[in-house]
């Protein structure tokens, strides 16, 4: 991989600053991508000094123009690009009717329509070269569905379809697409949480989770290897066959845990009935 050109967004912490570092490590130019300046100079400043070329854009996905700011910029400083990480996401927990209309576009946004959007702006650099790649980083919940995270899984389904369906439409052309899918990741993703309580999440248990650099370094292998799609953690994996060779079962469960009203329609139960005209 030595001498290839990245770009990575979200790149200023968590499993994009690790995929940064690690790729930095195996001697791969960087073009790196957040809107958190100082977080994301200081993850630029770690991987020069692993002696390659870095460069930042700071911005944010959601602002306009700024998929052509990137690949201009990418093209400019990097004489092209050989791969292409989409990492930067957000997240929210909580029912979906509380959710508010602004909050529902700024993640799927930022999880979902700003990756394709970037993918198409880069594909015709990512194209240029006898071999490319794509790694878009999905979740568990891209495959596996829970309750209180509607529009969250909703961005991480599509990610995942649209890496499958994206590698099997390029790969004649030397472009390999892999969908990175981690279990619960030690992250500031908890805290960033759009929660409508205005708590903070909690972290999830070490015992049920890992860590960005153990996310990147089986990133950065399934990158090498192409493989379609990689699971990451025991949790990830087993959610994976769960799903896949049970969803009625669980689907079941669920209705069964669910049979409760839920608050929203107590509330409207108790309102007073609106008359007809």
């Amino acid at each position: 991989m030595a001498r290839k050109r990245a770009l990575i967004t979200g790149a200023a912490s968590g499993i994009g600053r690790a995929l940064a570092l690690e790729l930095a490590r195996r001697q791969v130019h960087l073009c790196l991508v957040d809107r958190l300046p100082d977080e994301l100079e200081e993850t630029a400043r770690a991987c020069r000094e692993a002696r390659v070329f870095v460069t930042t854009c700071c911005l944010d996905l959601l602002d306009e123009d700024s998929i052509r700011k990137i690949t201009d910029h990418a093209r400019e400083t990097l004489g092209g690009l050989d791969i292409l990480i989409n990492n930067a996401g957000i997240a929210y927990y909580g029912s979906f009717d509380r959710m508010e209309g602004t909050q529902c576009e700024q993640l799927l946004g930022v999880n979902l329509v700003a990756p394709l959007a970037l993918t198409s702006a880069c594909l015709p650099l990512l194209l240029a070269n006898e071999e490319s790649r794509v790694l878009n980083v999905s979740s568990i919940f891209g495959y596996f569905p829970t309750r209180r995270s509607a529009a969250y899984h909703a961005s991480k389904y599509g990610l995942l379809g649209f890496s499958l369906a994206l590698r099997m439409e390029y790969a004649r052309y030397g472009l390999g697409v892999i969908c990175l899918c981690p279990g619960f990741v030690r992250t500031s993703l908890y805290q960033g949480m759009l929660r409508p309580t205005g708590k903070p999440m909690r972290e999830p248990p070490a015992w049920i989770s890992t860590t960005p650099e153990h996310v990147a370094r089986v990133g950065i292998s399934a990158l090498r290897r192409n493989q379609r799609i990689r699971v990451v953690t025991w949790a990830g994996q087993l959610s994976w066959y769960a799903g896949g060779l049970w969803p009625a079962l669980l689907d079941w469960v669920e209705q069964w845990k669910s049979r409760r009203p839920h608050p929203f329609a107590r509330e409207q139960a108790r309102a007073e009935p609106r008359r007809l005209p």
